[in-house]
């Protein structure tokens, strides 16, 4: 029998060997241009394979050249993040990617699938990073509220449709109506062309989302005289919200009546009144008072 080999043997001469005694036997400048060219090659196949990387990942252009992109790409780049990459806001995995690549190749669809969910943590990078760059809105009244306290997702409001990132005048009511059936409807009569942020201001900071009396005031001293409102410093009411009395989502009765807070009149100091059926009621208030003045006309 053949004796086996032992294992602490020295290897026998292989290709390296070859290589590196072939190379002994070369001219200096023929090794030092190979290893030039070798050097370019290999740095325009890692400057190729990163714009590839580039283009895909980080390039809007790439998603644009899908054909049935091109209304989302549009309304992207006419966008306040016109600026901003797809994958900043579109993150998926390099899988989920590739599938969308090889769908689209093979089965040529018409309309863009659903894909690349935008989380709220996505939205809070830059708007509640303190960057000033982008509009924070970690304090504002309207994001407390809907964001931090019910959890609701920014694209329930900020995104209707594909890239349509500023709130629809409607978005409000298809939450407050609902809500509202059965209840309060929520109704505007004389403000019907107003948006609710007009009134419920939501980038207000560090305050309710009711409007407040500032609120109320920037319209009704500056639209005209008719609606023009005011009343004098120290006057009885003016450190009360407007909408203590006002309550214009009320349309039956959108100014409450005094006496839900003053009781009822004294005859012995509001003579005024009048019997209709044999019911008697007493002449509005406003009849002898001057509203927001309270001073008699």
């Amino acid at each position: 029998m053949t004796p086996e080999p032992e294992s602490n043997s020295p290897p026998r001469p292989g290709h390296r060997q070859a290589l590196r005694s072939w190379l002994a036997r070369q001219p200096r400048i023929w090794i030092v241009l190979g290893a030039i060219v070798l050097g370019g090659a290999a740095a325009v196949v890692a400057f190729g394979g990163y714009t590839i990387v580039d283009y895909t990942m980080t390039n809007p252009a790439f998603c644009r050249s899908c054909h049935i992109m091109e209304t989302a790409w549009t309304r992207w780049a006419s966008s306040e993040h016109r600026k901003v990459d797809c994958h900043a806001c579109h993150q998926q995995s390099a899988t989920e990617s590739a599938r969308q690549v090889i769908v689209f190749a093979l089965r040529h669809p018409e309309r863009v699938g659903k894909h690349a969910d935008v989380p709220a943590g996505r939205c809070r990078d830059c708007h509640a990073s303190g960057d000033p760059t982008w509009r924070q809105i970690a304090e504002t009244a309207g994001h407390v509220v809907h964001a931090q306290n019910r959890g609701i997702e920014c694209v329930v409001c900020h995104s209707t449709a594909v890239h349509r990132l500023k709130p629809v005048v409607t978005i409000c009511a298809n939450c407050h109506v609902a809500q509202a059936e059965g209840a309060r409807a929520i109704k505007i009569t004389q403000m019907a062309d107003f948006h609710c942020v007009d009134c419920h201001q939501f980038l207000r900071e560090n305050s309710p989302l009711r409007p407040t009396q500032l609120t109320c005031l920037q319209c009704h001293q500056t639209i005209p005289p008719k609606r023009t409102v005011g009343w004098p410093a120290g006057g009885p009411m003016s450190s009360l919200a407007c909408g203590t009395c006002h309550k214009p989502h009320e349309k039956a009765q959108p100014v409450v009546t005094c006496t839900s807070c003053h009781p009822a009149p004294n005859p012995a100091i509001h003579p005024r009144e009048t019997v209709t059926a044999g019911a008697r009621s007493y002449t509005a208030c406003t009849a002898c008072h001057q509203p927001h003045r309270w001073t008699l006309r």
